[in-house]
């Protein structure tokens, strides 16, 4: 395009330039394509090792557990043909039934004590801590790292019949013999648990707080909001779908735990994970146990669904915070 004598301008053919042609860097393409294309792929290059390490030992353990459930029992063994026996054996075997009844009334349980407790920490953490917060993070933190089986041990101990519990009630005159009932059951199991698994939900749900800033408070405040609305309407929505999640995470671990409830539960407090892990070990009927299994997963399966469903519908799981 040029300008002619008048001012106006006018178009003006030109021929190519040596540098123009296909593969040059102005003239297009290819060049330009060619790094695109390298830019798209280092992400999934770089996605190689999770990926290998999810197929290793999620999805392979899971497609052996499936094989295993449809197989034919013997005795420490399996052998074909394909049978859906595990499954019906399953569901329709009373005491499963009852073990499951047992499983959800820990896991809810749990999981409801911990978020109860743990919201609260989170919030004194997040907006009234002050110079403590570092130092009780730290605490929170390094109690995860006491090993799993000295915290069940301490709450036997501290629940037994010579625990620190009766000892001390009985010392002080108010019973004459130490009470049975605080161990070997539910409440026993669900008490260690909590113990368990409450540092990471209040530190899930301390993260999920900070980045609510201490303007929305105070904004809140400002519009008349006192304590428990200000919970109700800026705090609670916000903080529903961490809480959920929280919520499922301790539930799942908790329900399907089989180790606490050996030691705490007794009877009552025998969970399906304890059958499942007598059924792989002391029985060896591993078809039954990897069906169970994933008759349990897909439970848990749906209770995530159904709670993200509820969270969409009520669009509390789009909630975001202004930065």
């Amino acid at each position: 395009m040029a300008a002619d004598q008048g001012g106006r301008l006018r178009l003006v053919a030109s021929a190519p330039g040596p540098d123009v042609g296909p593969g040059s860097a102005g003239g297009d393409p290819i060049g330009a394509t060619g790094r695109s294309t390298d830019r798209r792929r280092r992400p999934l290059f770089a996605a190689v090792p999770a990926l290998v390490w999810m197929l290793l030992f999620f999805v392979l353990p899971l497609v052996v557990f499936a094989i295993y459930s449809v197989l034919t029992a013997g005795l420490y063994e399996v052998s074909t043909p394909l049978t859906l026996d595990p499954y019906r054996d399953a569901i329709t075997d009373p005491l499963n039934r009852t073990l499951a009844r047992n499983s959800v009334i820990v896991g809810v349980a749990t999981a409801t004590v911990c978020i109860a407790v743990g919201l609260p920490v989170a919030y004194w953490l997040r907006f009234a801590a002050g110079r403590w917060r570092l130092a009780v993070l730290f605490l929170i933190t390094a109690s995860m790292f006491a090993s799993y089986l000295v915290r069940i041990y301490a709450w036997r101990s501290v629940l037994g019949s010579e625990g620190i519990i009766n000892s001390g009630l009985v010392s002080l005159g108010l019973i004459d013999e130490p009470l049975s009932f605080l161990l070997y059951n539910r409440g026993a199991v669900v008490i260690a648990l909590v113990h368990i698994f409450l540092p990471f939900v209040v530190l899930v749900l301390y993260a999920a707080m900070t980045p609510m800033s201490d303007g929305l408070l105070e904004a809140g405040r400002d519009l008349g909001a006192g304590s428990v609305m200000l919970w109700r309407r800026v705090v609670m929505p916000i903080m529903a779908a961490p809480c959920w999640n929280a919520f499922v995470f301790v539930f799942i671990l908790s329900a399907a735990d089989y180790v606490t409830p050996q030691f705490l539960g007794g009877r009552e407090g025998t969970t399906l994970g304890v059958r499942i892990q007598a059924a792989f070990i002391s029985v060896g009927n591993w078809p039954l146990a990897a069906a169970t299994s994933f008759l349990m997963l897909g439970g848990f399966v749906l209770l995530h669904l159904a709670g993200s469903f509820v969270l969409r519908r009520l669009r509390l799981n789009d909630l975001r915070l202004a930065t």
